[in-house]
């Protein structure tokens, strides 16, 4: 797949926005009546031309605790109607702490719930951050 941007993604550098899994009302707000155009890799790009990256939680550097990826990423050419949150645990062993957590965020569109982007990993021992964060560049 080729890269939507080449701009680096410098944390608010240029009107950069970051927004987190916790921030509903604004990626509601964000999707809300766009379509999306494109996607590559682990962007997106939306039909007024906001070009939007998935970062997944990067965790510990030793071992499993924190680290999340990019399952989902699909288009969406029809007007998004409807912004839905989603989660669930999924075991992942025979012990009770061995669950990936799972975001997803979906749409509604033509009267269509389309899954439009899931998230997974492991929080381990919840020190080195959970989910995905979403940096925003408005054209």
């Amino acid at each position: 797949m080729t890269k939507l941007i080449s701009e680096v993604w410098g944390f608010r550098v240029d009107g950069l926005t970051s927004l987190d899994q916790d921030d509903h009302k604004d990626i509601r707000e964000l999707l809300l009546g766009r379509k999306v155009a494109k996607i590559a890799d682990d962007h997106m790009e939306l039909d007024n031309g906001t070009v939007v990256k998935i970062v997944a939680n990067e965790g510990c550097g030793g071992c499993s605790s924190g680290w999340y990826s990019l399952d989902d990423l699909n288009e969406c050419d029809n007007v998004i109607t409807a912004v839905e949150f989603g989660g669930e645990e999924r075991s992942t062993g025979d012990e009770d702490w061995e669950v990936e957590n799972v975001y997803r965020v979906f749409v509604v569109a033509e009267d269509k719930r389309i899954n439009l982007y899931a998230v997974s990993g492991d929080d381990g021992n919840g020190y080195y951050g959970t989910g995905y964060e979403l940096l925003v560049r408005a054209k």
